[in-house]
């Protein structure tokens, strides 16, 4: 299985080996840093993105980070975005639970 990359702040996901998963749609994405801070930063390859459709600014959702292999690595509860720029956005998360 593909690791993730972990430093005592943040756990960093490369896009070309893992997708976003929300109520049960897959997302590609550049790049996704999670701080354990309850902040996440996403780089996604363009601004207009299906994601910000069921990711919003008040409802909480689940996300999950799944390797293109299927395996769950990261799943993190009550994300709401914080700030849209470009392509990249800034995400808030109350709960963070990592699969080995």
């Amino acid at each position: 299985m593909e690791t993730v990359t972990e430093s005592e702040s943040d756990i960093c996901f490369n896009g070309d080996n893992h997708r976003l998963f929300i109520e049960g749609r897959g997302f590609d994405f550049h790049k996704f840093v999670v701080n354990h801070n309850g902040s996440a930063n996403l780089e996604l390859f363009s601004s207009e993105n299906l994601l910000y459709t069921l990711l919003d600014f008040e409802e909480p959702r689940v996300i999950y980070v799944v390797s293109r292999l299927g395996s769950k690595d990261l799943i993190l509860q009550g994300c709401v975005i914080r700030e849209i720029i470009g392509n990249e956005c800034s995400i808030s998360y109350s709960k963070l639970q990592s699969e080995s």
